[in-house]
């Protein structure tokens, strides 16, 4: 008998442990179709008429703890009406299928967010038409995945931070379970989703590829590789910028990424200070950048860049000088539009110029000052030889 008290105060320990896992784990939607009666056997599955091997299993587990568990399977595949489903259509991620958006207490969509990729360079319209070879572009699913739904680690601290939150959350949401799945969704969406690396994967898995950008009229950008920003990401510096850094930083936003030939577009030229100083956000990037700094090539490098900014620099002096608006001499630094540059920018490139100038003349007298010396040597060892051979 004396054992009891400890059996049953391990008992209760394990039973308060139990029902705490129940209740940190997200709340799923209700299989009220009962799909996982089929779905839920790992090789479910069947190959296509193109031969392509299709796997329709669903770890309901899984799927349960990630960000579209509290999904019903119609809220978002809507056309399936019967058993055996038949043709069943792609899952349009613009259908109101989710939960009440409490915010504006109606059904959630992403039609909005659609609607403005769609208008974005990697949409599918353009003008109210579909875009030539539109099968290249991005689908959500492409870049998107639904993933598990991981709050932020705070390292020791996470679950006294975590209880103090959900205890203050919970004074007004009086469901345990509802409030402890939006907690976990405020804090995944919080983090990094992917490492500036998976990042650069991922928009490389397009754009290194020379036939489809060749097909849009774009250059691939696998000499991204070899630059100083992609090293910096190799080797894990944290203030190291990826494709989203640069193309929507602060201001921007990922899903209407546009032409750089838009002034909507963060690397559009008038734009390209702003993107490279990145004025409040968490890169601590080029905070002193000029429009002569904005001007540099990223993608291009080694002997590629070089000969590309020289043809660059060149066609756009060449376009200056037959307009009259620069002489045939002035520096590759001057530019077209003073009026962008600050009384600052203008002395320190004014600088600049004189320096490249005084480098120029310095290294062209020292070479032309060792010729002539060279010369004069010749002809007094010549006289020499001459000399002797009068002697004898």
């Amino acid at each position: 008998m004396k054992y009891k008290p400890v059996f049953l105060r391990a008992a209760l320990v394990a039973a308060v442990l139990a029902a705490s896992l129940l209740l940190r784990a997200p709340l799923p939607a209700a299989d009220v179709e009962n799909c996982d009666l089929c779905h839920k056997y790992s090789g479910l599955g069947r190959i296509d008429e193109s031969g392509t091997k299709r796997l329709f299993y669903v770890n309901q587990d899984r799927y349960g703890h990630s960000a579209h568990g509290r999904v019903r399977c119609k809220g978002c595949h809507v056309d399936i009406e019967a058993f055996p489903h038949g043709e069943v259509k792609k899952v349009d991620c613009a259908t109101e299928c989710h939960l009440m958006d409490p915010s504006v207490e109606r059904k959630f969509s992403h039609a909005r967010m659609i609607e403005e990729y769609n208008n974005s360079v990697h949409g599918r319209m353009a003008d109210g038409k579909e875009k030539e070879h539109a099968e290249d572009l991005p689908t959500c699913t492409y870049c998107h995945e639904n993933r598990i739904l991981d709050p932020i680690h705070l390292g020791s601290q996470l679950e006294d931070i975590s209880r103090e939150i959900l205890e203050r959350c919970l004074g007004c949401h009086e469901d345990e379970a509802w409030t402890r799945t939006y907690f976990t969704h405020l804090t995944h969406r919080i983090k990094e989703r992917r490492t500036s690396k998976d990042m650069v994967e991922l928009c490389a898995s397009c754009h290194e590829d020379e036939e489809k950008m060749k097909r849009h009229g774009l250059e691939a950008t696998g000499t991204y590789r070899d630059t100083f920003h992609w090293k910096s990401i190799k080797y894990g510096d944290p203030n190291a910028p990826n494709c989203i850094d640069c193309h929507a930083p602060v201001g921007y936003f990922s899903h209407t990424i546009m032409p750089k030939e838009n002034p909507r577009s963060a690397v559009y030229k008038g734009n390209l200070v702003r993107t490279c100083s990145n004025p409040n956000g968490l890169q601590e990037c080029h905070p002193a950048a000029t429009p002569a700094f904005a001007q540099g090539t990223i993608h291009p490098s080694g002997m590629k860049a070089a000969i590309f900014d020289l043809e660059l620099a060149t066609l756009e002096k060449q376009e200056l000088i037959r307009k009259g608006e620069l002489k045939p001499f002035a520096s590759l630094f001057e530019e077209k539009a003073q009026e962008e540059l600050t009384p600052m920018d203008y002395y320190q490139r004014l600088i600049l110029r004189y320096i490249k100038y005084f480098y120029m003349l310095l290294i062209g007298g020292l070479i032309g000052f060792m010729l002539f010396h060279q010369f004069l040597d010749f002809l007094a060892t010549r006289r020499d030889i001459k000399g002797r051979g009068a002697h004898r």
